[in-house]
């Protein structure tokens, strides 16, 4: 299955990944994968990858792996744990579906730095809300 229509439609329209200067870069059946290039916003006062850049990461790809099935979905928990951090601008989160059922999904993610480094990682369970419509794909 081609996602092209679905990556695209993400990266236009999702204004909190816009804002954040997240962008969905692939996907596959169950599987998503965003990446970010970081900026000074992206960062806390003492320079470290901000914690809540890493779980807006986290759950970006969690919700694009659940989505893969062609329906809505939002997070309703989240473990996530932070290994370390990093001074790379640039970070990939990928997300795999563990267990899909009727309306709940469960997501493993994990984010790396630029050089592959294992930075964090979680577990993203979402629920679902019905189909995608085709206008609105967030």
């Amino acid at each position: 299955m081609d996602f092209t229509d679905k990556i695209n439609a993400t990266n236009a329209k999702n204004s909190f990944m816009l804002h954040n200067g997240i962008r969905l870069t692939e996907m596959g059946q169950d599987y998503a994968k965003v990446e970010a290039c970081l900026s000074r916003e992206n960062r806390n006062l003492y320079g470290a990858v901000h914690g809540g850049m890493f779980l807006t990461m986290a759950d970006c790809a969690a919700g694009g792996a659940a989505r893969t099935n062609g329906m809505r979905y939002v997070t309703v928990s989240s473990s996530f744990e932070f290994y370390r951090n990093t001074e790379d601008d640039h970070l990939i989160s990928e997300g795999r579906i563990k267990n899909r059922g009727k309306t709940i999904c469960v997501a493993e993610v994990e984010i790396h730095d630029g050089s592959g480094k294992l930075l964090c990682g979680g577990t993203f369970t979402l629920f679902c809300t019905g189909k995608l419509d085709e206008l609105s794909e967030e």
